[in-house]
This record gives structure tokens, sequence and C-alpha cells, in this order.
């Protein structure tokens, strides 16, 4: 059986956009999902969901032959093709701009910190996310009024469930910054 042009363009189209995917947030993809989990297959990877579905829609002769059909056969059998939809940007997310608000003003609060620090005791992590934590629960704070002026009311009200901050999570926020 020989591949047409229009079956050799759809495939390439298929393979580029998958290889672009930085590219392609908000379009669909092909994977393999296991049969009985419903789940992405552990052998999942582009090339063989494209190899997948050319042996699905009967292509195997042509540009389609450079695939590991063959391996795509055997994964088929306990295997099924579904088309997914990329996963969305971090741009709209609530947590990632609080996480952004939190990195952005984390300079400032550690000026503060150093400040009021004694200088007898060891400056931690932990302490200095302790001290953030205290000081944004305390509405009368330097720390809590420049949050709210530079509007990152989301540090000290937390939206997204019914406790505040803790120290935990702005000791993740550091992390974030360091890597």
């Amino acid at each position: 059986m020989e591949i047409s042009w229009r079956d050799a363009e759809n495939l390439w189209l298929i393979g580029v956009s998958l290889l672009a995917s930085s590219n392609n947030k908000n379009k669909s993809h092909l994977v393999l999902l296991n049969k009985k989990t419903g789940k992405v297959a552990s052998s999942n990877s582009w090339l063989l969901a494209l190899a997948a579905h050319a042996r699905c829609i009967g292509e195997t002769g042509g540009v389609a032959d450079l695939l590991p059909l063959g391996q795509a056969q055997k994964l088929l059998v306990s295997n099924e093709l579904s088309i997914k939809m990329a996963r969305g940007t971090k741009n709209g997310r609530l947590t990632d701009n609080i996480s952004d608000q939190a990195v952005a003003l984390l300079p400032q609060l550690a000026v503060l910190f150093e400040e009021q620090h004694p200088i007898y005791r060891t400056i931690t992590r932990k302490s200095f996310c302790v001290w953030v934590t205290k000081r944004l629960a305390d509405g009368t704070s330097f720390a809590s009024r420049n949050a709210l002026d530079r509007g990152c009311e989301d540090l000290i009200e937390n939206t997204t469930g019914d406790k505040p901050r803790s120290a935990r999570w702005w000791q993740d926020q550091i992390k974030k910054m360091q890597s």
C-alpha cells in the first residue's frame, strides 16, 4: 500500500505539532492510553503515538515506514490511541500569580527581617519564613501594609483555602527562587 502525498502531509503535520509542544499549548495531541486503567501509558512518546496513528489509519509504506510501526503494533494490543488537549499555560492560574507576587515581595521582606533580627541570633530560612508569616498575619505591621500597597492581598488573605499561608509555603517560594 502506497502513501499519498496528502496522507504524508497529514502525518508530517501531526509530527510537527507533537514536536513543537512548547508552541502548541492550546491544541490537541495524540497519546497512548492503557486500556485497563485509562491513564497515559508508561511507554507513551510522541513518536510511538504517531506510529500508532499511522498503523490505525493503515498507512504502513512510504514516509510512514520510517516510524517504529512494529513497536506501535505491539503497544496497541494493551493500549489505545486517544487525543488529549495540551495543558494550559501558567499565566492564568491564581496560585502561580500568587507565587509570582511572593517572589517579587521576598527581597523587600528580607531587608526588613535583617533590620529587625537580633545580631546575636543566626539567620536561617526557617526563622525568616516564620517571621514573614507572623508579620503578614499582623495587619498593623509595616510588612503587611507594604504588601497591601503593592497589590499582594492574596499573600495575606489566603484565597485558595481557609488557613493563612504557612512558613512551609514561604520556604517553598524561596526554594523556587533558587532553582
